[in-house]
């Protein structure tokens, strides 16, 4: 058996009026006009796209593969692990080095070799920030400091560097690269 209806609402407008007439509003200035073009906007809001995220597959969708995720840009600091203070302190200088690799005068693959080795042995160590100095090459176009955080963005390193940033003045300018790798948990 149902219940008479007494005096509810026919649709979603007139319930959303009977609810802001008993909402008071915000008394502060930073929201003043906020709920006055919230409660007269009918407008649908687009959905934000994020970035970096592959979509999930749906049921019954084409066999066509997602398109992958855009790479991290490492240059940038961008991480999940590394929080903007974090971040702002590395690219400022302001951690302290623990190791520096100089690659002046090796070639693409002999540095590549060091750097490799230079990373394992800093993860070892339980070394969270290194200094590798790559030179600016001839009219800034350098071979190594072309490929270097390419190189770190790679297996297997890509799995213990969180960030790379620009070497300040002090350290190299941009011959040479700021290298937060990530934290090592001694078993306990």
């Amino acid at each position: 058996m149902r219940k008479k209806d007494h005096g509810k609402p026919e649709n979603d407008e007139q319930l959303w009026e009977i609810v802001t007439r008993q909402v008071n509003p915000l008394k502060s200035a930073r929201y003043a006009g906020a709920t006055e073009k919230a409660a007269h906007s009918h407008k649908p809001v687009a959905p934000r796209k994020i970035v970096g995220r592959a979509s999930a597959p749906v049921m019954g969708s084409s066999p066509t593969p997602s398109p992958k995720a855009t790479p991290i840009d490492l240059r940038d600091g961008d991480h999940a692990g590394l929080d903007r203070t974090t971040r702002r302190k590395l690219s400022r200088g302001n951690l302290p080095v623990e190791a520096r690799l100089d690659l002046h005068g090796h070639n693409a693959q002999q540095a590549e070799t060091r750097l490799r080795s230079f990373i394992q042995q800093s993860i070892i160590l339980g070394y969270r920030c290194v200094l590798v100095i790559t030179g600016k090459g001839v009219r800034g176009e350098g071979v190594l400091r072309r490929h270097v955080p390419l190189w770190l963005k790679q297996p297997p390193l890509d799995n213990v560097v969180l960030a790379i940033s620009d070497a300040t003045p002090k350290d190299g300018g941009a011959g040479a690269i700021y290298v937060m790798l990530r934290r090592t948990r001694s078993p306990k």
